[in-house]
């Protein structure tokens, strides 16, 4: 089961945000985790490797990130959101995180009052919960093959010790790939070409108020991000203009591409996803003249991608 939820809370004093609230938002949700299940807490903070929970900053009421310099005024609403990637911290965050959930919490010395926590899509558009099989379920071999994404909080990608803070198809679809492939059952694990697929048939064709920023942590002595924020377009590429090695792949591409885009509400894009970057979620294709849409890469590089449909 995947979960997305959102915290409200209510800001009690004037306050300055002075950077990105990821990590003691991560430390809150971990001590929550502590109190409920503390095994599964000690293994999520000890344990390498991608982690199953995705945490924000500190978001305003249009849930976009606080930013170093905003202040917080006091009655002020604000947001958290969590998401997790598998069955057991999703049923701990549901059955006993939710319980025992505090009247009040305290961030970086900044007091909140807990109003309420939304759970589900009727509740709140950011709030949801699914699961692999309903989200590969969702699309067919003749899936769209155009989508669009918005990139909420910085996005950025870890390659030789420095951030790539373009929204390169790529890099993209390989983190996406590489956190549906940790967490989805052994049945729907994506082929392990889909990386170098996806880097060579997909292309970017909008960007909509897309900026990169640099993303200073509250803690200041702990470091710093850059990474991009906006609405991005990919498309597939026709089959008949993708080069003869990736033919016999190109079938079942689009639901793939689809499928771990959805995935991306939950799951989040890039690096630092458990301390407020990477977080996304996909928007509805606009189909405008060709004209408008702004090609930004001409792929060179399609058998089917996802394991099931070589049985």
């Amino acid at each position: 089961m995947l979960r997305s939820l959102l915290i409200s809370l209510t800001a009690e004093s004037s306050y300055p945000i002075l950077g990105g609230l990821g990590r003691p938002v991560q430390a809150w949700f971990l001590g929550q985790l502590t109190r409920s299940h503390a095994s599964l807490a000690s293994r999520l903070h000890d344990e390498q490797g991608l982690k199953p929970y995705t945490v924000s900053t500190l978001l305003d009421e249009h849930l976009r990130p606080l930013r170093a310099g905003d202040w917080v005024q006091p009655g002020e609403l604000c947001w958290l959101r969590i998401t997790s990637l598998n069955e057991e911290v999703s049923e701990t965050l549901q059955q006993r995180i939710l319980r025992k959930i505090p009247k009040r919490l305290t961030l970086h010395k900044m007091d909140f009052r807990v109003d309420d926590v939304f759970t589900n899509r009727a509740e709140h558009e950011w709030a949801r919960e699914t699961s692999f099989t309903e989200i590969a379920e969702s699309f067919s071999d003749k899936s769209e093959r155009q989508l669009r994404m918005e990139f909420v909080s910085p996005t950025a990608f870890r390659n030789n010790n420095l951030d790539i803070c373009l929204p390169m198809p790529g890099q993209v679809f390989r983190s996406l790939w590489e956190k549906w492939n940790a967490f989805a059952p052994e049945s729907m694990q994506v082929h392990e070409l889909w990386p170098q697929f996806s880097s060579d048939c997909i292309l970017v064709d909008e960007l909509t108020a897309v900026n990169t920023t640099h993303w200073e942590f509250a803690e200041g002595t702990r470091g710093a991000a850059t990474g991009f924020a906006g609405t991005v377009g990919f498309s597939l590429i026709p089959k008949g203009k993708v080069k003869p090695g990736w033919k016999e792949y190109w079938d079942g591409a689009a639901t793939v591409m689809q499928s771990l885009t959805q995935f991306a509400f939950y799951s989040g894009v890039g690096h630092h996803t458990t301390i407020g970057m990477g977080q996304c979620r996909p928007l509805p294709v606009s189909h405008s003249p060709t004209q408008n849409r702004i090609p930004l890469a001409v792929s060179q590089n399609g058998r089917k991608l996802n394991k099931r449909s070589r049985r």
